[in-house]
């Protein structure tokens, strides 16, 4: 049983982005490399992924620095999580 073809479109790029593309995506094609990201926009939200990083780092830390961090951690979360502000020019 064959699979319904997917569907596709092209897809303008600068070359600029195309060569940072192309610089990371390693011995996957361009394709994937760009779908995977589209996938990852959608999955976790910022907070999932700054959790993320931020635990990696406290892990090793006692008890009285990880709450410092911790706490200057959300405080940077809430900040960034906020609706952002259009630019003055």
């Amino acid at each position: 049983m064959s699979r319904p073809p997917r569907p596709s479109f092209h897809v303008r790029l600068s070359p600029e982005l195309k060569s940072r593309l192309e610089a990371v995506r390693g011995h996957k094609s361009l394709n994937r490399e760009v779908n995977d990201r589209l996938e990852r926009s959608f999955g976790e939200d910022l907070a999932t992924r700054f959790g993320a990083i931020i635990a990696a780092y406290v892990a090793h830390l006692d008890a009285e620095d990880r709450e410092k961090v911790l706490g200057l951690a959300g405080e940077l979360a809430t900040v960034l999580a906020k609706k952002p502000r259009k630019r003055v020019s």
